[in-house]
């Protein structure tokens, strides 16, 4: 029997950062939570953004979720939640890599893992927003006791740019196009041609178009990177993971991290439609793509998995 999934608490690891602090104020003005954990070293920061959301909250009329502030150290005495999110990161490097990310965020993740795995119990999904999502998440299902497919990661951003590239080149608006980026996140990322409409109906684009749309998303990073802004995208990530935890709840698919077990037997959490069934979060048949896209997500599991391995491997 399928169950609904109602992330009524939600803690969140990382909470003082941008991007922990942001999810935590979008959270903080919906009406479907009810409490809303928040959790970082820097706790006279935490408590700042507590006293700062709240008042946030009355200005807004949205007084339900009740913001609380825990020391990290004491997440094991706290009872299970339903939705856990690492978002602790350490500080972007101007000519930092999407693979020196991992490294020392994984060593991050490790630290807190008892945490993730405490609030979590025995039925709490978790959720991964630091980057690089789908390879934590991987790693965090290798080293830790909690089900593989109750660990996803966030990757919205991806098809988030996938559309603002394609609104680029054809100079039209971009709410008026849906585009849907899977796979792996950088690299491997898999734009999903055989999907993309302009006003809800497909949109067939040429090679010289789709080479220049290609090389606009892809080239994302390296263009944040010069810009040596020195933090991440802190506005449209906490936006994007609110949006993915309300649609997973909604029982609507959404593109995250899930794990999945290719065809060789690859074991990753590699990034495709999704939904929330029976307590996991499950992948929605493939049907929505074409052999070669089908082709390109092997590719891209068989390499999330590989760099999981290597990661590990490094840490330990």
């Amino acid at each position: 029997m399928t169950q609904t999934w109602s992330p009524r608490r939600v803690a969140i690891l990382g909470a003082s950062g941008l991007t922990g602090a942001g999810l935590a104020h979008q959270l903080s003005l919906s009406d479907d939570y009810d409490e809303i954990l928040l959790f970082d070293l820097k706790e006279n920061v935490l408590q700042a953004h507590a006293i700062d959301m709240r008042e946030a909250q009355i200005v807004a009329g949205r007084t339900r979720a009740r913001l609380v502030v825990v020391p990290l150290d004491r997440a094991a005495e706290q009872e299970p939640v339903d939705l856990v999110v690492f978002a602790a990161s350490l500080p972007e490097t101007p000519d930092g890599t999407r693979e020196a990310f991992l490294q020392g965020n994984l060593g991050v993740l490790d630290a807190v893992r008892p945490a993730i795995e405490a609030l979590a119990g025995e039925t709490g999904l978790v959720m991964i927003v630091t980057n690089p999502a789908d390879v934590l998440a991987t790693c965090l299902a290798h080293t830790s006791g909690i089900h593989p497919a109750r660990i996803f990661g966030y990757c919205l951003n991806d098809s988030a740019r996938f559309i603002a590239a394609i609104s680029r080149e054809l100079e039209v608006d971009p709410g008026r196009l849906d585009a849907l980026v899977i796979g792996e996140h950088g690299d491997g990322q898999v734009l999903v041609w055989s999907g993309v409409t302009l006003d809800g109906a497909p949109l067939v684009l040429d090679a010289a178009q789709r080479a220049r749309i290609d090389a606009d998303a892809r080239g994302w990073f390296r263009r944040w990177s010069d810009l040596r802004p020195g933090r991440s995208s802190g506005w449209t990530t906490p936006v994007g993971s609110a949006r993915t935890i309300a649609q997973l709840a909604a029982g609507e698919p959404v593109p995250v991290a899930v794990w999945r077990r290719d065809g060789d037997g690859n074991d990753s959490h590699t990034t495709l439609l999704a939904v929330v069934r029976d307590g996991a979060a499950v992948p929605t048949p493939l049907d929505y793509l074409d052999d070669a896209e089908r082709a390109a997500v092997d590719e891209a599991s068989a390499a999330l998995a590989d760099k999981a391995l290597r990661a590990a491997a490094l840490t330990h």
